[in-house]
């Protein structure tokens, strides 16, 4: 086999920081590249990671960047042998100050308005979370499983269902900020590794993986020390790797792509004239 295998991790923050703060994406220790050198390491093949990722992304921005990003489209996700879907934390969050509010922030003016009314809402958060009792999230579960759903389907679509596809569960965020409350977090990462298992992709629960460690975790409650890294990795790379060698089938084409393309190719076969 010829050429590095390409693996595609679609994330947040969590694929870039550990318990320090925000590192460089080839740090050896963060969870992608534990990922590629386990994977390199079974498969004696060169594996080549490339990490789309941003603070706070949620999966709103996931589907933007799979849609309307033509760099993420055709130069890295139709190209992916792999593709790793590590979406959901910040979408899960317990909600505070609504996220419409929040989004119209770096719009207001002068300076020093948008400087006040962003450190107001920073300070307001966690009342707001603990006088909801941390119920209610980021992105409505409606919107979110929606969202999800179609963000799944692009990925199989752009990448003709030819690649190994694994979703990562949702972290929880039990820090100051939420008000040390995440109580729907639970259902919340059922219901999210539940879809993606019905749309064909293997699945990790990182949050078992985590909490053997919350002491360690970054300042901010959400960020994961080194181990959780290294755990996360691992079972990235043993849920591809059943995909990658054959032993389980990738997720395939959505049900109506592939019905599209078997319906254009009995019709161009029934266009080709018969023998004679």
């Amino acid at each position: 086999m010829t050429g590095a295998l390409r693996v595609l991790v679609l994330g947040d923050s969590l694929a870039f920081t550990d318990a320090q703060g925000p590192q460089l994406p080839d740090a050896a220790h963060l969870y992608p590249q534990v990922m590629r050198a386990r994977l390199e390491a079974a498969l004696e093949r060169a594996v080549e990671v490339v990490v789309v990722a941003q603070p706070g992304a949620t999966v709103r921005e996931a589907v933007r960047a799979v849609t309307k990003d033509r760099h993420v489209q055709f130069d890295l996700l139709a190209h992916a042998d792999a593709v790793v879907v590590a979406i959901g934390s910040f979408d899960h969050a317990p909600a505070g100050v609504p996220p419409s509010v929040q989004a119209l922030v770096p719009f207001l003016r002068p300076t020093g308005l948008r400087r006040r009314v962003r450190s107001s809402l920073h300070d307001l958060y966690p009342r707001l979370v603990r006088l909801r009792r941390g119920r209610g999230s980021r992105t409505p579960p409606a919107d979110f499983a929606r969202l999800y759903g179609e963000l799944l389907d692009h990925v199989r679509s752009i990448t003709w269902g030819r690649a190994a596809g694994t979703a990562l569960g949702p972290t929880s965020h039990r820090s100051a900020y939420y008000g040390h409350r995440h109580p729907g977090h639970r259902r919340a990462q059922a219901r999210q590794l539940a879809q993606a298992r019905a749309h064909g992709f293997s699945t990790v629960a990182t949050w078992p993986l985590v909490a053997p460690h919350l002491d360690a975790l970054n300042a901010d409650g959400i960020h994961w020390p080194e181990a959780v890294h290294a755990a996360v990795g691992r079972a990235v790379a043993a849920a591809l790797l059943p995909q990658l060698t054959g032993a389980a089938a990738t997720p395939g084409l959505p049900d109506a792509a592939a019905r599209a393309l078997a319906a254009h190719a009995a019709a161009a076969d029934e266009r080709v004239p018969p023998d004679r």
